[in-house]
């Protein structure tokens, strides 16, 4: 093939492959611009914007207690155990005997004090009525003898007694039978002052409420009494079994009302907002660190920014980028 053949087939084969070689390729499609309302026929599910109150609050349990009371034990006297005389639950007077030990011996010998110190105090009327100068002292020193171990006498049976020493309620008898053995200083009963209740907070709740904060607490399902946080887990011993606790006091609380050791629902309000827009929180989306909702307008679902105040797991306020009456897609 001569030179000037070869040239020409191949400027041939440059315009066919050049010109041809879009038939591989398909067309660019044309930009389409965003419509300037939503096509015909589609309905969004919506729902109205409103005002109303948005509570963000803790609810827990809180056990009733005494805020104060006593203990009742032998002080510095041993003995083997002769009565108790209340239990766990009775209601006692202040100077209501509770327990005493084995003292047959010394009530026996209170008696005979008592005889003696009688005949000395009869012999010192007679010589007192006849008689002057040291018949008469004398005698009025033997009945002075006499009544001091007379005292003597009923000071060593009231020590093997013990007392109530407030009015109130036992709520902790010690498991301690006849004849058994009572050192000094063993506790035998609790006694709780019932006109002065308060409510131990355990679980997560104790953790989260602060010093002085105010809670409701529901009683008897009818009854709201308020209480003030007076003790929480920061204030208690490191070491402390029951740490991890807060105290509420409650004036009205009254033990007609409720019974000791019962839970009752106790609510601590963080946050509290009235007469504010309040919406769905499944309606608030998050983008890129953006907080926004979908507003529809003229049937046109368009993003705006909101922002969001006090939220709970169901609702949350909106503080700025909506109106009351404006509708959200849902």
């Amino acid at each position: 093939m001569k030179l000037r053949d070869i040239v020409l087939t191949s400027l041939f084969l440059v315009l066919v492959l050049t010109f041809g070689g879009c038939a591989f390729f398909p067309a660019e499609d044309e930009v389409l611009q965003p419509p300037l309302r939503a096509p015909d026929g589609i309905e969004y599910k919506t729902v109205e914007v409103t005002r109303g109150t948005i509570v963000d609050e803790i609810r827990g349990f809180g056990t009733v207690e005494t805020k104060v009371g006593s203990t009742v034990s032998f002080q510095n006297t041993t003995g083997h155990l002769k009565a108790l005389h209340a239990s766990s639950g009775h209601d006692v007077e202040e100077g209501e005997l509770l327990a005493e030990l084995h003292n047959d011996h010394l009530l026996e010998a209170l008696e005979r004090q008592v005889l003696y110190t009688r005949l000395a105090e009869i012999e010192y009327e007679k010589i007192r009525r006849t008689l002057w100068g040291l018949d008469r002292e004398a005698a009025e020193i033997r009945m002075s003898l006499a009544r001091m171990d007379l005292e003597k006498a009923q000071e060593a049976v009231e020590k093997t007694r013990v007392y109530a020493p407030t009015s109130g309620r036992i709520v902790y008898a010690a498991f301690i039978r006849t004849d058994d053995y009572v050192p000094s200083f063993l506790t035998l009963y609790s006694i709780a002052d019932l006109t002065q209740l308060n409510l131990r907070i355990g679980d997560d709740l104790a953790g989260k409420v602060p010093i002085g904060a105010t809670v409701s607490i529901n009683v008897n399902n009818n009854e709201t009494h308020y209480g003030t946080v007076v003790q929480v887990p920061s204030m208690n011993p490191t070491d402390a079994f029951d740490r991890n606790i807060a105290i509420v006091d409650s004036p009205t609380l009254e033990i007609e009302q409720i019974n000791l050791g019962r839970s009752f629902p106790i609510i601590y309000e963080r946050a509290r907002a009235d007469d504010v827009i309040v919406i769905d929180r499944q309606l608030i989306r998050l983008n890129a660190g953006q907080t926004y909702v979908i507003v529809l307008a003229d049937n046109i679902p368009m993003e705006r920014s909101v922002v969001v105040g006090i939220s709970t797991n169901s609702h949350a306020e909106i503080i700025d980028g909506l109106r009351e009456g404006e509708l959200l897609v849902r």
